[in-house]
């Protein structure tokens, strides 16, 4: 028999539906949208807080399904998070209760039942033009960078200066960044001039000899541009880390240009967290005391005052900082107080190594450093500065290598949001959010009704067309069709990391077209061969299997074109790559094995004088 019927392989594709309906199921039950606020005060204000929220949500006609008082907590279940927002926003401004005594968040909850959970099975990940989120534009500033290469350039020519016994007449500023120095006599600016080019290693800044003895010491532009591109590269990288740390799944952490990342956080509300973990500059660095109460240069060092108002002197160079720093964890000590373990790299390990057993004896302070923006400068919004914090202060009693602890945080806390974001890396240079803004789920639902309508208007048609054109054929290629949409829904609930956006939803349609397209070719040619007067078990064997090479080049084609999509295209088409990808290993599937299987289990063993197509 040419359309042989093996049980092995129907009971193969049962199980492969049944698997596919059961990870497929997630996605039909709900999100539930709640306000949770927790009291983080002893006083007995439970109660009249739990009823003044009711009285605000009933004045504001504000619907929900329940609110639950607990000892700790107050929790209230609305049905849609559009109620949930807006609520929100009204207990916030209606709630005269001091933020020390309350924590007002939102959240939503899985309401898939435990034993969906416990086989792993979990709803389609949806980006944010169809969930909604929370969008951050972030400005790096790189001027703070190049201010600090620029600084360190300065200190070279002095250090250079002052070895030669060079004096120069007068220096000249032209913009931020570029300035002219003049000296004496040529030879004087000649000895500065060679010595500065042998000793810079640092390819942005560029120096050119000009008229009146001068020295000219620019920013070369082409060099700048790759220099902003890698620091652009080391941020993302350190943002990203950050976004991975907190479990945020199916975000966007992308370049907008050379100045601005935009992130993208699916499906999280709770705003102000996450608004706190990415702008967060904070990181650590370690410096020495001086151990003289005089000192000849104040600008070599920062000037601290203890609590008995002793003036200590910090040396402003740092021995290592927050980029010598791989891992960080947190516990308690023996004391019971938090602590911080710093594990360093290779190259931050040698530093304090060497520093260490030169200076036993000596003090080193450990310091929390901070880049926010300058409220005080008006006329520059982008102007950010450096806060400092002492955290403690110790005397090196013996050689340190590639781990050790700080103690002095104030809680445990302080020292789990430290040991978290030094973690995941410093930042190569400050970031400012200058946009954030919730994306609502209206948005995002009225994509998914659109889309699933599309797709509707489209499968009715392509039904309709199939039945009336090719008849039992046309309704196996519809049973195909509809496994396909099983396995791509359970394709993306299953695998990690794949997220389902609007290009996406386009993807699935196209490859849905091509999954009816590979049927519409089968079935033309099974009556091509029907037409050559063969019998009909060996029209449908030769229809399905000199329909197969062309099927395959056409779909290898369009899988060689996503890929490329893939690599080389812009977000959109990336996840629209992905879909089709996906989609047209389902269809080949489906619309060729399948409807072969199914044809096979009608036809074969049996006499057939006319093929219903």
């Amino acid at each position: 028999m040419l359309n042989k019927y093996n049980i092995k392989q129907y009971i193969l594709i049962i199980l492969l539906l049944i698997f596919s309906i059961i990870y497929s199921l997630p996605n039909i039950y709900k999100d539930i949208p709640i306000i949770q606020i927790k009291f983080l005060n002893k006083k007995n204000l439970n109660f009249i807080i739990f009823n003044n929220i009711n009285k605000i949500l009933k004045k504001n006609n504000l619907i929900y399904i329940k609110a639950f008082l607990y000892r700790k907590n107050i929790e209230i279940i609305f049905n849609n998070i559009e109620d949930q927002l807006n609520a929100y926003k009204v207990i916030k401004n209606n709630l005269n209760i001091d933020n020390h005594f309350i924590n007002i968040t939102t959240k939503l909850i899985s309401s898939l039942p435990n034993w969906l959970k416990y086989i792993k099975a979990k709803p389609i990940n949806l980006g944010l033009d169809l969930k909604g989120g929370i969008y951050f534009l972030l400005q790096i500033d790189n001027n703070y960078v190049l201010k600090k290469i620029k600084e360190q350039n300065i200190e070279n020519i002095k250090k250079i200066v002052n070895i030669k016994n060079i004096s120069f007449i007068k220096d000249e500023k032209f913009n931020n960044f570029n300035y002219k120095i003049f000296f004496k006599n040529k030879k004087s600016r000649n000895k500065v001039f060679y010595k500065l080019k042998k000793k810079n290693n640092n390819i942005i800044i560029n120096y050119k000899i000009i008229d009146n003895n001068g020295i000219k010491i620019f920013l070369n532009k082409h060099e700048l541009n790759k220099f902003k591109n890698f620091i652009m590269e080391k941020n993302i990288n350190v943002l990203r880390n950050r976004v991975n740390q907190i479990g945020v799944t199916d975000t966007v952490v992308q370049k907008k240009d050379l100045n601005h990342i935009i992130i993208e956080l699916p499906g999280v509300q709770n705003f102000q967290e996450a608004k706190n973990i990415l702008g967060n500059t904070s990181t650590l660095e370690f410096h020495l005391i001086n151990k003289n109460n005089f000192i000849n240069n104040k600008n070599d060092f920062y000037t601290f005052y203890l609590k008995n108002k002793t003036p200590i002197f910090i040396n402003k160079k740092s021995i290592i900082d927050g980029s010598n720093i791989i891992n960080a964890t947190y516990n308690k000590n023996e004391y019971n107080k938090p602590q911080v373990n710093i594990f360093l790299d290779n190259k931050g390990s040698n530093i304090i190594s060497k520093f260490t057993q030169k200076h036993i004896g000596d003090s080193i302070v450990t310091l929390l450093v901070n880049y926010i923006n300058n409220k005080k400068n008006i006329k520059n919004n982008n102007s950010i500065i450096r806060k400092i914090k002492i955290i403690n202060i110790a005397v090196i009693k013996t050689q340190v290598n590639n781990t050790f602890s700080i103690i002095g945080l104030t809680n445990f806390k302080e020292a789990k949001k430290l040991a978290f974001l030094l973690k995941s890396g410093k930042l190569s240079s400050p970031v400012k959010i200058i946009q954030e803004k919730i994306i609502g789920p209206s948005i995002g639902r009225k994509n998914i009704i659109q889309g699933i309508k599309a797709c509707l208007i489209g499968i009715l048609i392509c039904i309709i067309f199939m039945v009336f054109y090719y008849k039992i054929f046309g309704i196996i290629a519809i049973i195909a069709l509809f496994i396909n949409i099983l396995l791509i829904i359970s394709f993306f609930s299953l695998l990690p990391g794949l997220t389902l956006t609007m290009s996406g939803i386009t993807g699935i349609v196209l490859t849905l077209v091509i999954a009816l397209n590979t049927n519409i070719l089968i079935n033309e040619r099974i009556k091509e061969e029907i037409n050559k007067k063969l019998f009909i078990h060996k029209a449908i064997y030769f229809g399905y299997k000199k329909t197969l090479p062309s099927i395959l080049d056409i779909n290898i084609i369009t899988i060689i074109n996503t890929c490329i999509l893939k690599i080389f295209g812009s977000r959109e088409m990336q996840g629209f790559a992905i879909t089709t990808f996906i989609g047209i290993i389902t269809s080949i599937f489906t619309s060729v094995f399948i409807t072969w299987l199914i044809v096979n289990f009608l036809y074969s063993n049996k006499k057939i004088k006319k093929l219903s197509i």
